[in-house]
């Protein structure tokens, strides 16, 4: 296992995991079977430029996220989930400036009902 491939797989479970995928949605959505998908994140399978650009879209990150410089990791490494919208960003905001746990707990709660439904 090459660690570069292991890199590249761990970043693809990374931007998976904040668009809150499924290895079998991800699966879907390249064409590709979820095992495959495991292959590629535990770094066991090599990944081509054509099937990244795929994964890539699939998880609409930017393929250069994949391919970050030695100059790039020393800073901050960028969110997985990309840039935030406005909205979300002040949704974040909103959501930090609650102080009482209870209550941030369950519109958290309300929030995850919503999406997994």
């Amino acid at each position: 296992m090459k660690k570069e491939y292991r890199n590249t797989g761990q970043l693809i479970k990374e931007f998976r995991k904040a668009k809150g995928l499924t290895q079998i949605r991800l699966s879907e959505l390249v064409g590709v079977s979820y095992q495959q998908i495991q292959k590629y994140e535990s770094g066991i399978d090599n990944i081509s430029v054509e099937r990244l650009k795929q994964i890539a879209k699939a998880l609409n990150v930017p393929i250069t996220q994949f391919f970050r410089t030695d100059r790039e990791m020393v800073a901050e490494a960028p969110a997985p989930y990309g840039r935030i919208s406005d909205d979300e960003q002040a949704l974040l905001q909103l959501f930090r400036g609650i102080k009482d746990k209870k209550v941030k707990k369950a519109i958290f709660e309300l929030l995850k009902s919503l999406t997994t439904g």
